[in-house]
């Protein structure tokens, strides 16, 4: 599957090209996570990432049941009772780092991975580094912005959501740009599903001077939209969106899961 939406593009999604993202992973997931933002990847980013990855059986198929479910499609097509292979959800693909040191767990049983981004570039960057990490499952690439609706076909679809650094990268403060996001992207979570992912906080969290230093330049530049977003403002549209929510702050870094959507 491949969709496309055009809009205009912004600086947090033009900035990431060709050449650029050669350097991603050590200017961000490496140095800037480590001193800047003070949650190290390696130790507590990726374990949380993997950790709502969902491990099936081999041959394993979801019963797709969605009788209490508004914003998913019915569970019958002419008839017969619709079965669906385990399918995740990236939305900010950026060098595609996190599915990729997660192959060996996606291929446990998820059959499907799903990009969603605005530049083409880390699309293909990030399907190319998947497909290279050994994952056999259907790779699949959805070029649009993260606040339109999404396909009729990624409705009730997939079994987890990742939004991994993206809010921060959005322009707006919370709540409204989170729930803005969420009624958007909860169409596409499968009944059971779980939406997860960490944002860097905004100028009140308490950074250090590092920290303070790349946060400035970031929000000048437009590469950042958080400076005013606030841990209060997360769990404000968390809880406006889910009926089971939960955050845990590392340093200046938020991580969240959502499960159970209200009606949006």
């Amino acid at each position: 599957m491949s969709t496309t939406t055009t809009t205009s593009i912004a600086p947090s999604v033009s900035v990431y090209t060709h050449f650029a993202l050669r350097f991603y992973d050590f200017i961000v997931l490496t140095i800037s996570n480590r001193f800047a933002w003070r949650c190290p990847t390696a130790s507590v980013l990726l374990p949380f990432y993997q950790q709502h990855l969902r491990e099936f059986t081999p041959g394993h198929l979801s019963y797709t049941f969605l009788i209490h479910s508004s914003h998913a499609l019915p569970p019958y097509k002419n008839g017969i009772l619709l079965l669906r292979e385990s399918a995740h959800l990236e939305i900010g693909a950026g060098t595609g780092y996190y599915p990729a040191a997660s192959s060996a767990r996606l291929a446990k049983g998820v059959k499907v991975v799903t990009l969603l981004d605005l530049n083409p570039n880390t699309l293909a960057y990030a399907r190319s580094r998947l497909a290279n990490a050994g994952f056999k499952g259907d790779i699949e690439c959805v070029h649009r912005d993260v606040f339109e609706p999404l396909p009729d076909t990624m409705r009730a679809r997939y079994d987890s959501i990742a939004l991994f650094y993206l809010f921060h990268c959005l322009p707006g403060t919370f709540p409204k740009k989170a729930t803005d996001v969420f009624k958007a992207v909860v169409p596409a979570l499968a009944p059971g599903g779980v939406v997860y992912g960490a944002t860097i906080l905004g100028s009140s969290a308490g950074h250090n001077w590092f920290g303070r230093r790349l946060m400035k330049l970031y929000n000048r530049k437009g590469i950042f939209g958080n400076a005013q977003d606030t841990l209060e403002g997360l769990r404000e549209a968390l809880e406006e969106s889910f009926e089971e929510s939960e955050v845990r702050v590392v340093s200046v870094v938020a991580l969240f899961t959502a499960r159970t959507p209200r009606n949006l």
